[in-house]
């Protein structure tokens, strides 16, 4: 295994080293459309399998941590996420100047491409949600009269979606169109791509304002949140802060993909090359991780054996950061975190990741020893081989803020 192990990392470090840069100082102010796709090429690793589809976000805290992101990040950098239109909050939040969305699923990728090229037909937020949702204006002309100013609360937009605009089938067939020849300009030309978008964009029109990532009611009655739920989503102060909550937000996530540099490459967090590359392209350019949005991956990588956790770690450990570097986190599961608010299916968290590489080299996250743990069905235990233990330490332990 070890032997394996180590042919396996040889040849990685040999396909890295047509990955590395020349050191070429600042960050891009953008992309030719050429690089663009030769990143997402070169970057990629073998796509995975997850089970059902998840277009949205289930993180219904996931604007929590917004303002201590905030207050302890810093602007600039590179922002690394996973997952859907959640990252799009992240990177209003804190402003970073490039961004790779990182995740196992090709149809993930070709979701953002997608949202790409939505942001790009659009003018504003209302347009935008025109588009993905195919609707147009009720007749009688007096909607238009009506479409919210820029200074408009997400709310408002919202309102103004639902109560005067409708789904069109006609529509949805023209709005396809003109996405698709916008995605072609991204180098998406494959049959079975362009099905799999035109899926996704089918689920949104079909769905509406009420797509979420399962339809499943959970034991303890709590379902999951809408897309309207998680635009209409706030901090814990009350305040609303998604990407969609002010003109200004929308029209930096917009700018940064207009200058083509929001990049969704398809890769595994504990993969060899994904991770790496990009280390290697943000130290080429002299800059470090702004933000790392991880949302609840650990658990899928700790579920398996535990060798595969360190190598997401030492992955994370070869990412450049400094003392700004954040690290957020989302905790879903039975179990009740201690930091939970409310009723919230999920609990989101802050760290630097600077003190979670520490404590890790120092073993404070190792169990020896497997625990009896609690997990579905309710009546029955689980036994996590230690698995589930570690996780447990991690996210509802130590490094809770």
């Amino acid at each position: 295994m070890k032997l394996v192990r180590l042919v396996i990392v040889l040849l990685t470090l040999s396909a890295l080293t047509d990955l590395r840069f020349a050191s070429y100082g600042a960050l891009p102010d953008s992309l030719a459309l050429s690089e663009f796709a030769r990143i997402i090429t070169a970057f990629s690793e073998e796509a995975g399998h997850f089970p059902g589809d998840n277009f949205v976000t289930n993180e219904t805290s996931y604007l929590h941590v917004v303002p201590t992101v905030i207050e302890l990040g810093k602007r600039g950098g590179v922002y690394i996420g996973v997952g859907t239109e959640q990252n799009f909050s992240y990177i209003a939040a804190t402003r970073p100047e490039i961004v790779f969305i990182v995740d196992i699923r090709r149809k993930n990728l070709l979701q953002h491409l997608l949202y790409k090229a939505l942001f790009a037909l659009a003018r504003d937020r209302t347009s935008f949600l025109m588009l993905l949702f195919s609707r147009q204006n009720l007749e009688g002309g007096s909607a238009s009269n009506e479409v919210p100013e820029n200074t408009a609360s997400v709310t408002e937009v919202l309102d103004y979606i639902e109560s005067s605009t409708s789904a069109d089938s006609q529509l949805f067939e023209l709005n396809w169109k003109r996405l698709k020849r916008e995605v072609r300009r991204y180098g998406i030309v494959d049959r079975e791509d362009l099905e799999r978008m035109l899926y996704i964009y089918r689920s949104f029109y079909e769905k509406q304002l009420s797509i979420r990532y399962a339809e499943t009611r959970l034991g303890n009655g709590l379902s999951y949140p809408t897309f309207k739920d998680l635009m209409t989503s706030t901090t814990i102060e009350g305040e609303f802060a998604g990407f969609l909550s002010t003109d200004t937000k929308f029209e930096f996530v917009r700018d940064l993909h207009l200058r083509n540099l929001i990049i969704p490459v398809v890769g595994d967090f504990a993969g060899e090359k994904t991770l790496r590359a990009i280390a290697s392209f943000a130290e080429a350019h002299d800059t470090s991780i702004s933000v790392l949005y991880v949302s609840n991956v650990e658990y899928f990588l700790i579920n398996h054996f535990y060798y595969i956790f360190k190598w997401y770690v030492a992955n994370v450990d070869a990412l450049p950061i400094d003392e700004h570097s954040l690290m957020i986190r989302s905790y879903l599961g039975v179990e009740s975190h201690p930091k939970r608010v409310g009723r919230h299916m999920s609990t989101s968290t802050v760290h630097h990741i600077s003190t979670f590489l520490e404590r890790f080299r120092q073993g404070a996250y190792t169990r020896s020893k497997p625990i009896w743990w609690r997990f579905w069905p309710w009546d029955r235990p689980f036994w996590s081989g230690g698995g589930h233990s570690y996780y447990h330490l991690v996210i509802m332990g130590d490094l809770c803020p």
